[in-house]
């Protein structure tokens, strides 16, 4: 979910600009139901972003899958982690590790590919995209009641 503040704001409608570009960004991601559930600035609010989910998921370069309380412990718990991973032959895909003090940019080999295996076990873990939406529309509507 994006911050409060304006810079991160900003930010973070640029990154959302770039999936609906000339030259979109690809993007895959796993949610787990949690973020569903979390109310951040209400229930409309929350019914709206995950609308805006559901719409974004639609798109032929977007892949959402929410990884459900259902399937039990998982090697994702420890918290949420971006790979970017670049279509170039010789760019490195790194990590960018996010904490509570500051963040710095993981870019070894052996770092970056643990996080994608990690990445490789949610998407197997997770529902279908289709399955997906569908918990994502439900909990949008639980958001509205």
């Amino acid at each position: 979910m994006p911050h409060a503040h304006g810079a991160t704001l900003s930010g973070a409608l640029a990154r959302q600009e770039r999936l609906v570009s000339d030259s979109p960004l690809q993007l895959w991601a796993v949610l787990s139901e949690a973020v569903l559930l979390q109310q951040v600035g209400g229930p409309k609010v929350m019914s709206a972003q995950l609308e805006q989910l559901l719409t974004a998921s639609e798109r032929p370069n977007v892949t959402i899958q929410v990884l459900p309380f259902s399937r039990g412990a998982h090697a994702n718990m420890f918290g949420p982690y971006v790979v970017l991973g670049f279509p170039e032959e010789a760019a490195l895909d790194v990590v960018p590790a996010d904490n509570p003090t500051g963040s710095m940019w993981l870019e070894r080999e052996a770092e970056v590919g643990r996080y994608q295996e990690l990445f490789g076990a949610a998407r197997t873990s997770a529902l279908s995209p289709v399955e997906s939406r569908t918990v994502i529309r439900r909990r949008a509507e639980e958001h509205r009641a």
